[in-house]
């Protein structure tokens, strides 16, 4: 996210806002964004600021008191420590809708955290995108940095309301009216001369400034990207090893199944994934489900077939080729197999392979976030090599239909 906003003259909490909201919420507003003001004495937090639903870049205030554990548990102990994006989604509904006016929590992903400044709770920031697959994933990276930005604003402008005002006051002086306002004007000839001198200095502050803030969003974004890859790698090798774990300790053949499949929804965050197998024995080659997850209740896995050649499923298979779709335009010119394996767009279909054989697929689809990333992919095919291997060693398609292998 790179932008440019007159900061060095938002010297109060409400100019602030009104400038920086906007630029959370997007180009064309494609997000609302609120930040609540907290009030140590009372410890709640007692005004808002809001962009407007319309999204035509407006910023609405109002008094509010909401206590911010209900918003999420851990935001006081994060204002005084990291703070990261946190989702909402236990916030009650009347609480989202008193931040965000006008709010549909059922439709919207509603992200928060703490916002501080040299360990002073300053407030909340709430970010709601709607549930929509073809936002981008990396909205993420830049409002955690834009939220970090928006501390150094706001800290600024704390201290100076704090702090004291930019000229001295007179004393009190046992003197006519008339010399007072003479005072008077001589002490702002005196500003005015100030400030003038200034002028050249100011404008070359607020340049550099502009270039500093989107040197630090950039900086932020990288920093987020990187720090968000090596969790991602690490969880997926923890998850590795469980599976593997499991697999030496003897696990019947249904129960390693649903472990695979499990391991890889949680893993790359697809709402339905499934383990296909090549059956065993004699006959046309066919795909059986060997286990499945986020699938219909009214789906019975024991009796779908997919002779090899046929979907997506059955292409995979025959062809030892993966099948990647990321944007409905990829999506329209492949077959689909229908509602009840794929109801979204993006899906990944990779083959099973153990010394040179197919031994059947793994299809992955509905992710969280309406897609998957190259780095991702690279991962999910490691998993799928991994996932072969675990297959052919515990013989388990033989294991789950019953029907002796060939050979």
């Amino acid at each position: 996210m790179r932008f440019s906003v007159r900061l060095h003259d938002a010297v109060d909490t409400d100019t602030v806002l009104r400038r920086f909201l906007p630029v959370l919420s997007g180009e064309r507003g494609e997000r609302r964004v609120a930040f609540a003001e907290y009030d140590a004495a009372t410890e709640t937090l007692v005004h808002r600021w809001s962009t407007a639903a319309d999204g035509a870049g407006d910023v609405e205030d109002g008094p509010i008191s909401v206590e911010p554990a209900r918003i999420h548990s851990l935001l006081a102990d994060d204002a005084g420590g990291d703070r990261p994006l946190r989702p909402a989604d236990g916030a009650p509904a009347w609480v989202l809708r008193d931040l965000l006016p006008g709010l549909d929590p059922e439709r919207n992903w509603v992200r928060t955290r703490a916002v501080s400044h040299e360990g002073r709770w300053l407030g909340v920031l709430l970010l709601a995108t709607p549930r929509r697959w073809w936002l981008p994933k990396k909205s993420d990276e830049s409002m955690q940095a834009g939220g970090d930005v928006l501390e150094l604003c706001l800290g600024r402008a704390y201290a100076l309301r704090g702090g004291p005002g930019m000229f001295g006051g007179i004393s009190a002086l046992a003197v006519s009216s008339s010399e007072r306002v003479r005072v008077q004007e001589r002490e702002i000839q005196d500003a005015r001369a100030a400030l003038d001198a200034c002028r050249l200095k100011l404008e070359a502050m607020e340049s550099a400034a502009g270039s500093a803030t989107e040197m630090l969003i950039d900086a932020h974004v990288e920093l987020d990207r990187r720090g968000t890859r090596v969790k991602q790698q690490t969880r997926l090798l923890y998850l590795l090893r469980q599976l593997l774990e499991r697999n030496a300790a003897g696990i019947d053949a249904p129960g390693l199944a649903a472990e695979i499949v499990r391991t890889v929804a949680e893993a790359f965050e697809g709402h339905r994934c499934s383990i296909l197998l090549l059956s065993p024995g004699g006959g046309p080659p066919e795909l059986r489900v060997g286990a499945a997850v986020g699938f219909p209740s009214e789906v019975d896995h024991g009796l779908v077939r997919i002779p090899v050649g046929r979907g997506i499923s059955g292409e995979v298979a025959r062809s030892n080729t993966a099948v990647v779709v990321r944007d409905p335009d990829e999506a329209a010119a492949l077959p689909t197999v229908g509602d009840e394996w794929y109801t979204g767009t993006a899906f990944v279909s990779l083959p099973l392979i153990s010394r040179g054989r197919v031994l059947g697929v793994l299809n992955l689809t509905n992710f969280r976030e309406g897609t998957i990333d190259n780095s991702e992919l690279e991962q999910l095919r490691l998993v799928a090599l991994c996932v072969g291997l675990v297959a052919d060693h515990a013989r388990l398609a033989e294991r789950l239909f019953g029907e002796p292998a060939e050979g």
